[in-house]
C-alpha cells in the first residue's frame, strides 16, 4: 500500500487538485438500514478513518487504530493529503487481506481522489476508478465533495456541471452497487439547502450524504479569509443539528468530528454538538458507521490519545441516549 508523502498540502488543495476482506461486513448507512432494528433501536457501528495517521504508512496508522478497539475503518485516497491507498498501482484484493490480518470487522467507506466535483476537471476520471476499485475491495461507500464553485460561476451554471458530473459517475455507483456520499466540503453542501439541492439532482438510489459534523458546524474553517468565509454558502445555514435533520434520510455514512475553533479535539471536548447529532441519527434507524475523522494534525502518539478517548466517549454517549 501507499506510502505518506511528505509534500505540503491542504485537504483542499488536495481535493480540487488531484476496503473489507471476503467474509466482513462493511457497513454504508442504506444498506444497513434495511436490516435495522426499528427507529429508535438502531445499533450504530463504531469506526476511525485513516487521516488521523496520515502522515504515517497506511499498516501503522491500522495498527493504532486496530489497537484503540475500533472494530471499523475508513481509508482514503487523496495524493498529497492522505495517499493511504493508490487506486491505480494497489491492489483491492491485498487491502482486503491487509484489513483482515488486522481483525477489522469492516471497513465503512473511502475517501475519493478528486474529490471536488464541481472545480475538478478530473473528477469524473477519479470517482469512477474509486467506486471500481472499492468494489474489487469490498468498500460500500465512496465519499467526495461538491467542492467551491469556481469564481463568476453562476449557481445555476455550477449546478448544471454537478448534475452532468453526477450522471456520469452514478452510472458507475449503479454498476458497481457502491453508494457515492457527498459530504459537507463545498458551496452547496453546506447547508440544508445545498444538501437537498445536490440530492435533487439524480433519483439514483447510489446517492447519498455522508454527514460530517464539524462541516457543518464551521462552514469548514479551512476556507476562510480574516475570520470571513471566501465564499458565500448556498441557502441558508443552519447548526448541525438542523442541517442534519432536514437530510438524514439521505445519510448512508457519518463523520463524527469535533472542533475547538480550527482544532480537532476528542469527541466532547469540542464545540460540536455531537450528542445532538446522535439523538437524531437513533431516532430515524441510522445503523450504519460513525467514522471517527481529524485532520491528521497531531504527531502519532496524541493522535493514539484523541482517538481512544473519542471511542470511550462516543461508547458511553450512546449508551445513554
Amino acid at each position: 500500500m501507499s506510502e505518506y508523502t511528505s509534500k505540503t498540502i491542504t485537504r483542499r488543495e488536495a481535493l480540487t487538485s488531484s476496503l473489507a476482506a471476503a467474509g466482513l461486513v462493511a457497513l454504508g448507512g442504506r444498506s444497513a438500514l434495511a436490516a435495522s432494528q426499528s427507529a429508535g433501536n438502531a445499533v450504530m457501528q463504531v469506526g476511525c478513518g485513516t487521516v488521523c495517521f496520515r502522515k504515517l504508512p497506511l499498516e501503522e496508522a491500522l495498527q493504532r487504530i486496530r489497537r484503540a478497539g475500533y472494530d471499523y475503518v475508513e481509508p482514503q485516497a487523496i495524493p498529497g493529503w492522505c495517499p493511504h491507498i493508490d487506486l491505480w498501482k494497489d491492489d483491492p484484493q491485498a487491502f482486503r487481506q491487509l484489513v483482515q490480518n488486522h481483525g477489522f470487522k469492516g471497513v465503512s467507506a473511502m475517501w475519493s481522489p478528486n474529490g471536488a466535483i464541481i472545480p475538478d476537471a478530473k473528477s469524473v476520471e477519479g470517482i469512477s476508478q474509486a467506486l471500481r476499485w472499492a468494489k474489487e475491495a469490498g468498500i460500500p461507500v465512496v465519499n467526495a465533495g461538491d467542492g467551491k464553485k469556481p469564481n463568476g460561476m453562476s449557481d445555476d451554471d455550477a449546478l448544471k456541471l454537478l448534475r452532468d458530473r453526477l450522471a456520469e459517475i452514478l452510472k458507475v455507483a449503479a454498476e458497481c452497487r457502491v453508494y457515492l456520499a457527498i459530504e459537507p466540503h463545498g458551496t452547496f453542501s453546506l447547508t440544508a439547502d445545498g444538501l437537498k439541492k445536490i440530492m435533487e439532482l439524480s433519483d439514483s438510489k447510489w446517492l447519498g450524504v455522508n454527514y460530517d459534523t464539524a462541516n457543518v458546524h464551521r462552514a469548514t474553517y479551512v476556507e476562510t479569509v480574516a475570520g470571513a468565509y471566501s465564499w458565500t454558502p448556498y441557502g441558508k445555514p443552519q447548526d448541525e443539528v438542523a442541517t442534519l435533520k432536514a437530510v438524514v434520510d439521505r445519510v448512508v455514512h457519518f463523520h463524527v468530528k469535533d472542533v475547538t475553533g480550527a482544532t480537532c479535539v476528542p469527541l466532547g471536548k469540542g464545540e460540536v454538538n455531537i450528542v445532538g447529532c446522535l439523538r437524531v441519527l437513533k431516532e430515524h434507524g441510522y445503523s450504519g458507521t460513525l467514522s471517527l475523522e481529524t485532520e491528521g494534525e497531531f504527531d502519532a502518539e496524541q493522535g493514539q490519545r484523541l482517538i481512544e478517548a473519542s471511542r470511550d466517549y462516543l461508547l458511553k454517549t450512546l449508551d445513554s441516549i
